[in-house]
């Protein structure tokens, strides 16, 4: 379904309303000018009948209409129209004018006069019928006059009032359509720069140009324009970290690997284990660059959100870590407490996997680890501690950058896995703490999680 315009929207709530207000103005004002009219003309039928009425006389016990034939005439024809008219004594005998005319039924008793449409001789004549009273005796006046001047000035009346009307209208609709057009301009305006730009072209768009109610929209292009030019900052950067991470490793593989094809060694189990390493090394470091790609660019875990049991993921995810710190010599101590968290099972278990991996590799033989669990009024609190070389109070808030490493880290490392888990944190909405040992060697990483509500338990 194709999207309505917003132009032809302000055009129909424009013009719908003003074509009503101007036909009804110009109905009102046509049904007034014709009221007016007519009120007019039947003023001058009242008038011809009033006169009419003076010219009754009575003699000899009847009623005569004492009218010279000159006055008769000039009644009788009234430019356009034609005027009859009769007179009835109140027996209804008419005694004067002409027979067409029927003799009057019942006048209102609140007046002396009624106003009435009628048809003489097949065309349509507006009539007057007056009562009135000579030396004690009634009569009755009807006065008709065909409409023909009337309709006249009905006519009249209407063009003068369509033609200014429609005029008008012509000249409101084109101020409404330049207006909408002017109005909409900066609209076009702004599609127009958006069109010619680059898709690498984030610059942000200029406010101050633009009309009030536009702010808020060019407003939130640019923080879309920024949060786009720093993710691909941000990706630009990783592409180019993982590029040199991956660099050295292969090009590692790739020597010993020319190195035992020219110079086949007598130790081949040597080399294979060199081989073996070093690919493991890339393995790592390649599932750990997606590991942090996936979660730099999604926010569908909370479609995964459930309740996990933390203390089953924990002893889960160091299952994986025992042999690796069995082989190092160090010594793992967990401290554990039943709690419940609201989260990605998988994520989480990536986010304790990660922390137990960093803090074993980074801990010397015969050193320890300590995995701490604690439920408090409000906060779950995991603590990973290690007794390792530390980290100076300056690099602490480093830690969790992509591909950041200390001078004193392992040759293995690759500076990714507080990465992923400050990144599993942010989706979580949970704090994350990076903090020096108690007696001021290793590193004690806590994430606090918030206590879930006892409904959300049941």
């Amino acid at each position: 379904m194709r999207p309505s315009s917003l132009r032809n929207q302000l055009l129909q709530w424009l013009l719908w309303p003003l074509a009503l207000i101007l036909v009804l103005g110009a109905t009102i004002a046509y049904l007034f000018a014709l009221h007016t009219a007519t009120d007019a003309y039947d003023l001058s039928l009242l008038d011809n009948a009033l006169d009419l009425s003076r010219q009754i006389e009575s003699r000899q016990g009847g009623m005569i209409l004492n009218l010279p034939p000159a006055a008769q005439q000039m009644l009788q024809v009234n430019n356009e129209d034609r005027v009859i008219y009769a007179a009835w004594d109140e027996s209804g005998r008419l005694f004067s004018g002409s027979s067409r005319l029927l003799a009057p039924g019942a006048i209102p008793r609140d007046g002396n006069h009624l106003f009435r449409d009628i048809v003489v001789g097949g065309e349509v004549n507006r009539e007057i019928l007056l009562r009135g009273r000579v030396e004690g005796k009634s009569f009755y006046i009807a006065v008709a006059q065909t409409v023909h001047a009337r309709d006249q000035l009905t006519d009249g009346i209407l063009a003068s009032i369509l033609v200014p009307e429609t005029l008008l209208a012509l000249v409101a609709i084109g101020a409404v359509m330049l207006g909408v057009r002017r109005g909409l301009a900066p609209v076009q305006r702004l599609r127009d720069e958006l069109d010619r730009r680059s898709p690498t072209d984030l610059r942000p768009i200029q406010e101050t140009p633009a009309p009030t109610e536009l702010v808020p929209i060019i407003h939130g292009i640019n923080g879309l324009l920024a949060s786009l030019a720093t993710a691909f900052a941000s990706q630009r950067r990783f592409i180019a970290d993982a590029a040199h991470q991956l660099r050295t490793p292969l090009a590692s593989l790739s020597s010993q690997i020319e190195v035992g094809l020219e110079e086949p060694p007598s130790d081949t189990k040597g080399l294979l284990r060199q081989l073996l390493g070093t690919t493991r090394r890339i393995t790592r470091l390649a599932n750990q660059l997606l590991s942090l790609a996936r979660l730099e660019h999604t926010e569908r875990f909370v479609d995964e959100a459930v309740v996990v049991e933390l203390e089953q993921v924990f002893r889960d995810a160091s299952a994986d870590i025992v042999t690796l710190a069995a082989r190092k010599g160090v010594e793992l101590e967990f401290d554990l407490q039943p709690c419940q968290v609201q989260g990605s099972l998988l994520l989480l278990r990536e986010l304790l996997a990660n922390l137990l991996d960093n803090a074993v590799r980074y801990t010397p033989p015969g050193g320890k680890v300590v995995v701490s669990l604690h439920t408090g009024a409000q906060q779950i609190v995991l603590c990973v501690a290690d007794n390792g070389p530390g980290v100076p109070e300056e690099e602490l808030p480093r830690l969790g950058v992509p591909f950041h490493r200390l001078p004193s880290s392992p040759p293995d490392g690759c500076g990714l896995g507080l990465a992923i888990v400050r990144e599993i944190a942010r989706l979580h909405r949970v704090d994350l703490l990076f903090e020096r040992g108690t007696d001021g060697s290793g590193l004690r990483v806590c994430v606090k999680f918030l206590r879930l509500p006892a409904a959300s338990l049941a």
